[in-house]
Formats: C-alpha cells, sequence, structure tokens
C-alpha cells in the first residue's frame, strides 16, 4: 500500500498530530501543506524530511501531483481542497480524514464529495457523523489518537501542584482556562500565545504563567495533576499525554472525557450556550464548586496510586496498543 499523507508543520494540535502519523504509519509519501501565509504559524518542515512542501491552499491544479504514485490519501481534520476526494475517486484512489467533528464541513458544504473512511479520535458525536456519513455512502469507525510513550516521560508523583494547559486558545475558552484560573488562583497555566499568557499574567497576578514551552518533557513537569475543565471538543492531547507522564486528569463528566477517566476525576459541568463552527456545538461549563472540591479531594491522594491509575490508562490508548487497528483500517480499504 502506497501511502500519501498531508501533514502540518506548525506547532499546532494539527502539526503534533499529522508528525506521529507521519513516524507511526511510515507513509510513501508526505506533503506538508504550509499555511503559515494565512495564519501566521512558525513552521518546521524538518519535521518531515524529504517532505514536498505546498505554499498555500493547493489548487485544482496540485491535486494531481499529490495523488500520484498513492493507492490511500491520509489527512487530519481537512482536505485544504474538497475536490481531492473527487479527483481520487476518479482515479481508484482511496481517501481516508481523521475528523474532529465540529469542522466536519460536509454537513454545511453538500455539494462536495466525501472521503471513503471518517476516523474519529474519540467518541464525541460520533452517532451523528456516522448518520450523516453513511447516507453518503462512507464509513466512519473510532480510534483513539494515539499517545507516544516513547516520547512521554512517567514518573510517580509525590506532590499535587495543579497544572493547566491553554495551548493556543479555541473559541470560548474550550480549555476552561478562567475556569481554573476562577477555582485556583494560584496554579500554573501553559500556552502557546505569548499575548495571551501577557493577558493572564495582568488577570491572575497570583497565578504563574509560561508561554511557548517546546518539549512536551517539560511540560509535564511543571505539575502534578492537570486541570482540563473542557467546554467541548473531542480529541485533547494534552489528556494523553498528561496521563503517559504519570499525571492524574480532572475534567468535565462530559464524552468524550467520560469514555476514558475514572468517574472519580469528573466534575459534574452544564450547558450554558452553543454554537455552530460546522456542526452544533454545546458549550459546557464546569460547576465552580465542584471543581474546587474536586481538586481538595485530589489534594488528599496518594499520588502513587493515582500515577500508576494514569499510565495504565495511557497503556490502553498507547501506539503500541492501537498502532494495529489503525494498520488495518488503512489496509481495508
Amino acid at each position: 500500500m502506497r501511502l500519501t499523507l498531508l501533514a502540518r508543520a506548525d506547532k499546532t494540535g494539527l502539526g503534533y498530530q499529522t508528525q506521529a502519523y507521519y513516524k507511526h504509519l511510515k507513509p510513501n509519501k508526505t506533503v506538508v501543506i504550509d499555511l503559515s501565509i494565512l495564519n501566521g504559524q512558525p513552521q518546521d518542515n524538518s519535521m518531515y524530511p524529504g517532505a514536498e512542501i505546498i505554499l498555500g491552499i493547493p489548487d485544482d491544479d496540485r491535486i494531481d501531483s499529490i495523488l500520484d504514485d498513492t493507492d490511500v490519501l491520509l489527512t487530519a481534520e481537512t482536505p485544504y481542497n474538497l475536490s481531492i476526494y473527487t479527483r481520487a475517486r476518479q482515479r481508484g484512489i482511496k481517501t481516508v480524514c481523521v475528523e474532529n467533528p465540529e469542522f466536519y464541513d460536509h454537513i454545511k458544504y453538500p455539494e462536495f464529495d466525501m472521503p471513503d473512511l471518517i476516523i474519529l479520535p474519540s467518541v464525541w458525536k460520533f452517532n451523528e457523523i456516522r448518520h450523516h456519513a453513511n447516507s453518503r455512502g462512507t464509513r466512519v469507525i473510532n480510534i483513539h489518537h494515539p499517545v507516544d510513550r516513547d516520547l512521554i516521560t512517567f514518573r510517580i508523583r509525590e506532590t499535587h501542584r495543579m497544572l493547566h494547559i491553554a495551548g493556543s486558545p479555541a473559541v470560548h475558552d474550550r480549555n476552561g482556562t478562567i475556569d481554573f484560573l476562577q477555582c485556583c488562583p494560584e496554579g500554573t497555566v501553559t500556552t502557546q500565545s505569548t499575548d495571551y499568557s501577557r493577558l493572564l499574567r495582568s488577570d491572575y497576578r497570583h497565578s504563574t504563567v509560561y508561554d511557548n514551552i517546546q518539549d512536551n518533557n517539560m511540560l509535564y513537569q511543571l505539575g502534578d495533576i492537570l486541570v482540563m475543565p473542557r467546554k467541548y471538543g473531542g480529541n485533547c492531547l494534552p489528556l494523553n499525554e498528561a496521563l503517559a507522564s504519570g499525571m492524574p486528569v480532572i475534567m468535565t463528566d462530559i464524552e468524550p472525557n467520560n469514555n476514558l477517566l475514572p468517574a472519580e476525576w469528573l466534575v459534574p459541568a452544564s450547558i450554558v450556550d452553543r454554537f455552530e463552527p460546522r456542526t452544533a456545538v454545546d458549550i459546557y461549563q464546569a460547576n465552580y464548586d465542584a471543581l474546587i472540591q474536586k481538586m481538595a479531594w485530589f489534594r488528599a491522594q496518594d499520588m502513587k496510586h493515582l500515577s500508576q491509575q494514569a499510565s495504565a490508562i495511557a497503556d490502553t490508548i498507547s501506539w503500541t496498543t492501537l498502532l494495529p487497528r489503525w494498520q488495518e483500517a488503512l489496509h481495508d480499504l
């Protein structure tokens, strides 16, 4: 099977996600889509040695060159040009998209063709996406995005420092950064945005804020318990990595968090709003009193046990465990 990967070479979730596919699925050809002219994200093309680089959105004239020498095309979240699915089907090439459901384009653009296979990295909105995609002749499966345990250093935690990862801030405060700081004003926050870190330092003077930490192992040494009162969303790379590092994770009791984490790690949340980036997405708000009580409960627990529990969960979603499922899904095409 000749696998072609559409990749991103920026320090975003999609960049780390597609770099993992590059390392573990070993595509025959990798095409990096450089969107820096549109989003201002610095590029690191060394993430994909020997890859072809396309500047900006590939136009119709570039589609055939992308598809040359390809049996299966793999992309994450978007094909960048929806015509690529049509052209691939005309040439007998199979296509796979690892969808993030909030950006599922095919409800908004029903005139465009669909990939042959959609992989959802969590169970969030699975039935909704499957129902729509199946009606268009596309198969949908769920395979968790694996964590690379070779890259994340595991250690038994001995203290109870609370850490929150804001990352690159998403709309409607997706990761619940403000909720965390309201409930844990002396906690530690990391973000990829220098501007956001300045704002947080100004508004929450008792917190510790770091920005642009490039080494993920350093990131998970800044705390012992990850607090992510997420408001919506499925694929959460910091959750996977924190578990692999031996950190228990406090999250809202919503999908998909409650399909992976123990019930005693979850905090009740209620719907407070809704928005429609593509599909309709409910926005949840963690109960502040419950979040404060949950952090207090964790501070009273044996961290050795919690670290081992986190590591055991990480084993179930590691590349060692899940790689055969990914390979089988691609080869079945």
